[in-house]
């Protein structure tokens, strides 16, 4: 059953779109306008100054900053922010991902099929890595929307009547299935995966995360880096690492 505060959410960005840009057209990405309004529902919230840098929201909860990617571009934004205030970082995950294709030249839809693509929690933590020194503060957190999403695309065909030309204009999401929530260093010990022998390596961590080695590598620098985990050894492969008994 489809969250209904987040389905109040998109209903009002879609409608509001709508009206004031025309059908089909977005003023910013329909994702981040959505997550906005998820989460501070009162606009004369959104888009504050607060210094030099303006704030997707400024509420009750301090500042909140929605980024769909790149992480590592708000660094100098989230120490100014952190200076003054709480700073809750939003990074959406999309785990069931639709493509929806339109022709570019007629506007007819013409097909929907699921991707085989799908992201996780772990995949968060690739982007997060590069905000890390902000981990140990009290007043930083970050939180993953996990979501369903169309990905709406144009294309034009060729001579063969093959599409060209593919773009991606918009992505929609379509409902949150969880949300998990990072407020202080020990909120990351969820990112251990159950089944894990009491020593690991990256292999044995990606393996029980469902992951691929690279991106075990980076969730457990980052839980290294906050006191989850500690490094014990090494083998061939790199370091081998235990969950760290402070936790």
């Amino acid at each position: 059953m489809i969250n209904e505060r987040f389905r109040i959410a998109i209903d009002t960005v879609i409608k509001n779109e709508k009206t004031v840009n025309g059908i089909g057209t977005y003023s910013e990405s329909t994702l981040h306008a959505v997550l906005k309004n998820y989460y501070e529902p009162d606009s004369q919230r959104h888009e504050l100054k607060v210094g030099k840098y303006v704030a997707d929201i400024v509420g009750q909860d301090g500042i909140i900053e929605i980024q769909t990617k790149q992480l590592f571009r708000m660094k100098e934004k989230i120490r100014a922010f952190l200076a003054v205030s709480s700073v809750t970082v939003v990074y959406p995950v999309i785990k069931e991902r639709f493509v929806v294709w339109r022709n570019a030249k007629t506007g007819d839809v013409t097909g929907k099929r699921k991707s085989p693509k799908h992201q996780n929690i772990y995949y968060a933590m690739e982007e997060l890595y590069s905000l890390r020194e902000f981990l140990p503060d009290p007043g930083f957190r970050f939180t993953v929307p996990v979501l369903s999403a169309e990905d709406d695309k144009d294309f034009n065909l060729d001579v063969n009547g093959r599409k060209t030309d593919i773009r991606r204009y918009d992505c929609i999401p379509t409902d949150l299935l969880e949300e998990e929530s990072f407020t202080c260093p020990a909120d990351y010990v969820k990112l251990i995966p159950n089944g894990l022998p009491d020593v690991f390596s990256s292999d044995d961590f990606a393996k029980k995360a469902g992951t691929r080695r690279s991106l075990a590598g980076t969730v457990l620098n980052i839980l290294f880096g906050i006191g989850i985990v500690a490094r014990v050894g090494r083998d061939k492969k790199g370091w081998i690492y235990s969950v760290s008994l402070q936790v």
